[in-house]
């Protein structure tokens, strides 16, 4: 092939991944944003903080149970469908959780949003995936996760003073507005790579769920990740809320601080990447961060602001550096094809999910009860332990070539 027929299917497949990138950075921005606004929303619907950490437990709760029938979606009605369906879906769902009386509505509100996220989530990791399986997939999957880390910045630290300034229900609609605004955005640009027909929609068939639900390796990768996936969320939106309680932290060293695993993620994920692409053992790579993680969670409880900013740094940083590396295994050592890829996934989050539902709840009790630091040592704890589960899939991991994308026939973009 020649350098002018390469060079715009090149810029081709980096404009997807930063319309891919985006649309995480939007789908976070609207997931973190009540984080932001638990002041306004405990104050206005009297919510104390079990109540308030159950918000986030319900949104992960809808973002857990929807990643398989997700990425079943992309693979029957394509992927540019499904990214649009997720977008919108929580977008729409976030400016509901703007205008809830209640604490059922925006209980529920959270829920539908959580759906929304799950769809967008497993399915954006399949098409940034399809577009560099054949080379760079961990270093494009590290950018497309930095957008995820810049949207959890935005809503639990940048948004407080959208907040300010419009009230916690102007601040949330704004974010979902946003997220609606992104899905329109992905239906008029997104598109699949050239000559992969199958990725625009197939019948579903015993081999895609064979090859997905019925692959041991992802059920151990997905528990794997469960504690380190659960102790990030839990930590990236109550970091700000246990640092206002610390007499040693003035309020802005205690917002910046709360901002760090947000920010710290983006580093963390883009040299996750860069590393994955070079180790030939990929799993043991994301062990090694989810330990780092579990230290980094329990040191959060150290006096001393500059040790707590350092704890908080590393909380993200390792999470996105494991998160980077874990999100390669279903293309890169599982044997999953190209149009099942993001069911692979799916099924993946679906698991680790179950540590985002339970552990911030679980925290909010166990604080309560006795206080703050049993709180971060359960999670930094659960973190680390739960990592050694990813290394029963496969003590030599498998990393086999490319599985060649299908011809032409059927294409439908």
């Amino acid at each position: 092939m020649t350098a002018p027929e390469t060079e715009p299917g090149e810029r081709r497949r980096w404009l997807m991944l930063a319309l891919v990138g985006g649309g995480f950075l939007v789908m976070t921005l609207n997931w973190f944003v009540v984080s932001s606004a638990f002041t306004g929303i405990g104050a206005e619907l009297r919510l104390d903080l079990p109540s308030l950490t159950l918000l986030i437990s319900v949104f992960v709760a809808g973002y857990g149970i929807c990643h398989i029938p997700g990425g079943l979606l992309a693979t029957r009605i394509g992927m540019r469908g499904a990214l649009v369906a997720g977008l919108a879906l929580e977008g729409l769902a976030t400016v509901a959780s703007a205008v809830a009386v209640n604490e059922l509505m925006l209980q529920l509100a959270r829920i539908a949003a959580g759906i929304g996220a799950s769809v967008y989530a497993a399915v954006g990791v399949g098409a940034v995936s399809v577009w560099f399986r054949e080379r760079q997939l961990a270093l494009a999957l590290g950018l497309s996760a930095a957008g995820f880390d810049i949207g959890a910045a935005l809503g639990t630290y940048a948004w407080t003073w959208v907040i300010q300034l419009l009230g916690w229900r102007g601040g949330i609609a704004i974010a979902g507005i946003l997220g609606c605004l992104l899905a329109i955005a992905t239906a008029w640009a997104f598109r699949t790579p050239p000559h992969a027909g199958r990725l625009g929609g197939v019948h579903l068939s015993r081999r895609n769920l064979a090859e997905t639900i019925g692959n041991r390796a992802l059920w151990l990768y997905g528990a794997g990740f469960l504690g380190a996936y659960g102790g990030f969320f839990a930590a990236a939106q109550l970091i700000t809320t246990y640092a206002d309680t610390l007499g040693y932290l003035r309020p802005g060293e205690a917002a910046v601080a709360g901002a760090l695993p947000g920010l710290a993620g983006i580093p963390g994920s883009i040299a996750g990447g860069w590393l994955s692409d070079r180790l030939a053992n990929r799993y043991g790579l994301v062990c090694i961060a989810a330990v780092a993680e579990g230290i980094s969670l329990i040191a959060v409880t150290t006096a001393g602001s500059i040790w707590f900013s350092l704890a908080a740094f590393g909380i993200g940083f390792f999470f996105g550096l494991g998160s980077a590396v874990w999100q390669t295994l279903p293309a890169s050592g599982t044997n999953v094809s190209a149009e099942n890829i993001a069911t692979a996934f799916g099924l993946m989050l679906t698991i680790a999910a179950i540590g985002g539902f339970v552990l911030p709840y679980v925290f909010g009790l166990i604080s309560t009860a006795s206080g703050f630091h049993a709180g971060w040592l359960f999670l930094g704890v659960v973190s680390a332990a739960t990592a050694g589960i990813g290394l029963f899939a496969a003590r030599k991991p498998r990393n086999p070539e490319p599985v060649p994308l299908p011809g032409k026939t059927g294409e439908r973009r």
